[in-house]
């Protein structure tokens, strides 16, 4: 088998497993949501442009932005953890697979950034210039800056642990960072000198790499079962994904939360779901980085409608993550020999989601407070975070689950 009839041949598996559950996630009402979440979203769009002030900093928003697309350098090359065993010797010859991989990446991050900007072109045109021949030329320049950053991110995953490994991703973020400065500021004199440093920083100090250094199998790997389980992750939200493999993290600085998330119960259920909320698979990090970008929206956007809009999906798309976290132990045998009833077992984690949740509400209240001073607009946003943590938890919570996961078992009489 050649490797290009590999490289498809893997590459077809893949989509043949990821359009199975994307059909899950169409069947479970979620497109609908999307789809009201887009009609909403773009009425609400126009508003906000409206109401920003002239002093907005959409350069740097959209700069700021637009480096979480254009940086990640994600490649995926659907390697198999058996590979690092027979590739090592067959680097030359593999070199197709890794182009076809390098190809499919740069297409796929391609595309992402391009959607970014036209959601963005609104913002650009009302806030920049007006200008469309800017606009299109910033679009050219940004997706060479895409593919610049893949390639150097491909080379740059040759070098071994060290120094070099940690200060080679910095240097290529800051070059990212101000190239997108200057092209979004429209000063095409400092992003043509930027242009041409980058093709000398790629030619001097990333493309040597690929002769002093072989491919890292094992790292090439680990990136791409990190890619396929985010994918599985996801697919969880609304179908049980089997493939789904339990990462534990050591957030031993977090374990104070455990006690207060405990605490109301003595139940083993709510130390079991508190310590797995806290260390594993993330669910952590979910609750952190939607909460942080919550507060930032109750910092940013105006009071009013907008606002409370988005305190409410904000707290809908943590709870519907969070989700998750219910089925961790049902591959557990041993969870079973707990003589705790099943239905005790679901109140307890309505229980944690609510205490959660409840800190979520309380955060956004608060930062609406600090940023407006009106104790009615942060009324508002406490009420109605209250209210949808508490409809969550009783009706849509049951409802979800109970189609998935038998949650309640009958009670002897």
């Amino acid at each position: 088998m050649g490797v290009q009839t590999l490289w498809k041949e893997r590459a077809n598996a893949f989509w043949t497993m990821a359009i199975k559950y994307l059909r899950y996630i169409g069947n479970s009402g979620f497109l609908f949501s999307v789809y009201v979440a887009i009609i909403a979203g773009s009425f609400y769009y126009g508003k906000l442009l409206k109401a920003l002030p002239d002093y907005f900093p959409a350069v740097e928003f959209m700069t700021v932005l637009l480096l979480f697309f254009v940086g990640r350098g994600k490649i995926r090359t659907f390697l198999k953890e058996p590979d690092a065993n027979f590739l090592l010797p067959l680097e030359q010859r593999f070199r197709p697979y890794i182009q076809r991989s390098l190809l499919y990446s740069l297409i796929m991050q391609a595309f992402n950034v391009l959607v970014i900007m036209l959601v963005l072109g609104p913002l650009y045109f009302a806030q920049i210039t007006t200008d469309r021949a800017s606009y299109f030329a910033s679009l050219f320049l940004i997706l060479l800056l895409t593919g610049w950053n893949l390639f150097a991110r491909w080379e740059e995953l040759r070098v071994p642990d060290g120094p070099k490994r940690t200060l080679l991703p910095i240097t290529r973020y800051i070059m990212v960072l101000v190239t997108l400065y200057a092209i979004l500021s429209s000063a095409w004199i400092i992003t043509a000198i930027f242009v041409i440093g980058l093709a000398v920083l790629y030619l001097l100090q990333f493309r040597p790499l690929a002769a002093k250094h072989t491919l890292k199998w094992n790292r090439l790997i680990s990136l791409e079962n990190d890619a396929l389980m985010l994918f599985y992750r996801i697919a969880n939200m609304f179908v049980e994904v089997p493939q789904l493999n339990r990462k534990v993290k050591n957030r031993a600085w977090a374990t104070p939360f455990i006690t207060f998330l405990t605490k109301p119960s003595s139940n083993i259920y709510a130390y079991m779901y508190a310590r797995a909320f806290i260390r594993s698979n993330d669910y952590f990090g979910i609750f952190l980085r939607l909460t942080v970008i919550g507060i930032l929206l109750m910092v940013v956007l105006p009071s009013g409608m907008i606002l409370w809009t988005a305190n409410v999906l904000i707290l809908y798309m943590t709870a519907i993550q969070l989700t998750t976290l219910w089925p961790h132990f049902d591959l557990k045998v041993w969870v079973d020999l707990y003589p705790v009833p099943r239905h005790i077992r679901f109140g307890t984690f309505q229980g944690l989601i609510t205490r959660i949740m409840f800190i979520q509400v309380l955060l956004f209240s608060i930062a609406s407070f600090a940023r407006y001073g009106s104790v009615i607009e942060s009324g508002i946003i406490l009420v109605s975070g209250l209210f949808l943590v508490i409809a969550f938890v009783k009706i849509v919570l049951y409802k979800q689950l109970s189609k998935r996961f038998e949650i309640i078992e009958a009670k002897s009489s």
